[in-house]
């Protein structure tokens, strides 16, 4: 393995790294990357231990050299009132809170939601001919749409490209190699989403609609509801967070069944298979390593005869645990009949991802849409130039489909 350049930063690695992380799974499963200053982790047991380790911590505001936001600042407010900065008693009674916007009812509502958006731009493409870009016309506009919709968020005036940007920048915010340009835009967006958030948060509190702040606001639980901020940095991370990897999860999905005609062709025959579709291409590979889970060590100690110090970086790789062949018989195969329940995509532990029902439910909904749409005769038109690399992200640009009628 390299000693001197980045090995998770090279372009054939982050293009394809399958190979490389099984070897670093066999030969060294605590890599330590002295480009980018991480601890790298790629075995299943210890990714699923780890995620739900209480002695790592999610935020590195626990460390010394910890810059905070300027004080005041929506960036402020926002760390301030996040999940991340919890402990882990106080982040038990976040979650249970935060519960109180997906009871049973809530829950129908969303589905219905997530259904008519997923109609709304399933529809002109059943009328389409020729070729159609799958990610601007269906994969990147709809979790946005869906998490302003189950919101209750309106449409940003006059232009939903750039409720998308937003949410983009947000999240680019938030990501490794986050440089200065990308810092100062994400503190803008996240501004205007604050703004926007807290304003409807107090329209909510003097009317109670049928949208998820409602919820938030109104639902009796045993404890406190949640504060203005607190309901803000959520809807904010959902609508960053949670519209951005499930535009990646349904382009990945989309590109691993064409590439795969025989297991998209039982999708077709038997259309029950389409939650185990999904499971299956998260599994398989969703973004190659761009879903790396980070951990901040909070003391010294040993693992695979690696010393992990106090303040150290550890990156946890679901994408490498989701092919370890100790859990996945055969992992790199691709097989939508697999029971691929035991993925790490979403975590696990205390700090599984709020949002993965949701995601489910939507790309299970654009598949079945996409079945209506996509005959046996479409065909992928992909190249590299359809890509770029974020770091150590994979991210399609575009995803153009001949859908041969």
């Amino acid at each position: 393995m390299p000693t001197s350049e980045s090995l998770l930063l090279d372009p054939d690695f982050v293009r394809d790294p399958h190979a490389g992380l099984e070897r670093l799974r066999e030969e060294e499963p605590v890599y330590y990357d002295p480009h980018l200053g991480w601890w790298f982790v790629t075995r299943y047991d210890d990714v699923k231990r780890m995620l739900a380790d209480p002695g790592l911590s999610k935020s590195r505001s626990v460390f010394d050299d910890y810059v905070a936001p300027e004080p005041g600042s929506f960036a402020g407010r926002f760390d301030s009132a996040s999940v991340l900065h919890k402990n882990p008693e106080n982040h038990r009674v976040w979650r249970k809170r935060v519960a109180a916007g997906f009871t049973p009812r809530a829950v129908r509502r969303m589905e219905r939601q997530v259904r008519e958006v997923v109609e709304q731009f399933a529809a002109p493409i059943r009328e389409a001919t020729g070729r159609v870009d799958l990610l601007a016309a269906f994969a990147d506009p709809i979790p946005n749409t869906v998490i302003a919709r189950i919101a209750g968020i309106p449409p940003f005036p006059g232009d939903e490209s750039r409720f998308r940007a937003l949410a983009q920048d947000v999240l680019r915010r938030y990501v490794f190699f986050a440089d200065e340009e990308n810092l100062r835009r994400g503190d803008a967006a996240l501004e205007e989403l604050a703004e926007w958030i807290l304003k409807l948060t107090g329209d909510r509190r003097q009317e109670r609609s049928e949208d998820l702040v409602s919820d938030l606001i109104h639902e009796e639980t045993e404890h406190p509801p949640l504060s203005d901020d607190e309901i803000m940095v959520f809807v904010a991370s959902l609508i960053s967070a949670g519209s951005e990897t499930t535009t990646l999860g349904a382009c990945h999905m989309f590109r691993h069944l064409f590439d795969h005609p025989d297991q998209f062709a039982l999708v077709r025959k038997d259309p029950s298979l389409i939650p185990n579709a999904v499971r299956e291409a998260l599994r398989y590979d969703f973004g190659s390593l761009a879903a790396v889970t980070p951990r901040y060590a909070t003391e010294d100690f040993e693992i695979h005869g690696k010393t992990i110090r106090r303040g150290d970086s550890i990156m946890l790789s679901p994408a490498s645990a989701n092919r370890d062949s100790s859990v996945f018989e055969d992992p790199h195969r691709f097989d939508v009949t697999r029971d691929a329940r035991e993925a790490l995509t979403f975590g696990n532990g205390p700090h599984y991802c709020l949002g993965a029902n949701l995601a489910m439910q939507e790309l299970s909904f654009m598949l079945e849409a996409a079945l209506t749409f996509l005959s046996a005769d479409a065909v992928l038109k992909s190249s590299e130039d359809d890509w770029e690399q974020v770091g150590i992200m994979r991210r399609p640009l575009r995803m153009i489909v001949d859908l041969r009628r």
